[in-house]
């Protein structure tokens, strides 16, 4: 089967909706599709796949959704569209984040008799974009022959606006291979707390964790560390397997986000390699990492409360390795490996639309 995947986001920069892009690339291919890739990119994208990877579209800088997102507004780009379509013959393109143009809009318009797949990341619990674009979104929506959600918040933020039948099928995670990850061992001293992602985006809450760090530090003088990787960092973004390192060395994630997230995908990466999180109880993280046994969840923005879950966690031995081997099995759970077959089905048309998750 030949599958086209879209993403609109800078290829180039990391983030949520392109790293689930890019393994959903890779997994189909080691499953034996004929898959492309097609979305902006500001420079060379660094990918497991890069010869199967369209750049299309000029990356445009702005806010979206309380993030100061990366994607193409290209108007430009219907020709190249076509001709890539023409060219590979996609039965199936599925589009990431389909209500946001122009890339998805000018693939939807020369999709011909392909399957056409959305698989929609956005929650927020107060922009009304989806409204105010309300005619543009009901033409993107009537032209799907299947909707897909990352998690039940994305679906309710989706269908809040435009109904339509949904399935949800989570995020997945590529599992480090056997023997890497973070040992099992002790909490070092200094704890190590582990900040993935963009500190220069307010609602990722990177300042409420630097407050929390400075309250420990304060109170232990020594006994915690802090290491950010990532856009805005001192470390900046590194590579995959310095990443993978940081986790490694990592004694506990802290993913401190203010709101806007339908899933947390860095929550699920540090859970793979074995490490605890402690994370912000905002409704994209409390719908599956609540009560799993991971770590712990507090109030978003409360710095106080942060550093005493970081604390706590840090300070019981028994809880931590508790939590540490749980973080494995939870991650297991979304395996891609395991949940690409969901897709698949809808791919084929086997599996119901209708679906609720």
């Amino acid at each position: 089967m030949r599958v086209l995947l879209t993403t609109p986001y800078d290829l180039a920069v990391p983030g949520g909706v392109n790293r689930h892009a890019l393994d959903l690339l890779g997994t189909l291919v080691r499953r034996g599709f004929d898959a492309r890739l097609a979305g902006p990119a500001s420079a060379e994208v660094v990918a497991e796949h890069p010869e199967r990877i369209h750049r299309i579209g000029r990356v445009w800088v702005g806010a979206l959704n309380g993030a100061r997102s990366r994607v193409t507004l290209d108007m430009g780009i219907g020709g190249e569209v076509r001709r890539l379509i023409h060219e590979f013959q996609p039965e199936v393109i599925h589009l990431q984040e389909p209500f946001l143009p122009t890339l998805n809009s000018f693939v939807l318009r020369h999709a011909g008799g392909a399957r056409r797949v959305g698989t929609f990341h956005t929650f927020s619990e107060t922009s009304r974009g989806y409204l105010w674009a309300w005619p543009w979104c009901r033409w993107v929506n009537a032209r799907l022959d299947a909707r897909v959600a990352v998690s039940v918040p994305a679906r309710e933020f989706a269908t809040r606006w435009h109904p339509a039948p949904f399935a949800v099928v989570p995020n997945g995670v590529r599992l480090p291979p056997a023997g890497t990850g973070r040992a099992e061992r002790p909490v070092g001293r200094p704890a190590r707390v582990l900040f993935v992602g963009r500190a220069d985006e307010p609602r990722k809450g990177f300042a409420v964790l630097r407050e929390a760090m400075r309250r420990l530090e304060a109170e232990t003088p020594g006994a915690f560390a802090l290491d950010a990787v990532g856009p805005a960092t001192e470390r900046g973004q590194v590579s995959a397997a310095e990443l993978a390192a940081a986790y490694a060395a990592a004694d506990m994630c802290a993913v401190p986000s203010l709101g806007g997230e339908s899933f947390g995908l860095v929550a699920l990466e540090a859970l793979a390699h074995g490490v605890p999180v402690v994370a912000s109880a905002i409704r994209g993280y409390a719908e599956w990492l609540g009560g799993a046994g991971v770590g712990g969840l507090v109030a978003p923005g409360d710095a106080a409360a942060l550093a005493e879950a970081i604390r706590r966690l840090a300070g019981d031995a028994a809880g931590h390795a508790r939590c540490a081997q749980r973080a494995r099995e939870v991650a297991a759970r979304y395996d891609w490996e395991r949940g690409v077959g969901r897709l698949i089905a809808i791919y084929e048309g086997a599996a119901s639309s209708n679906d609720e998750g």
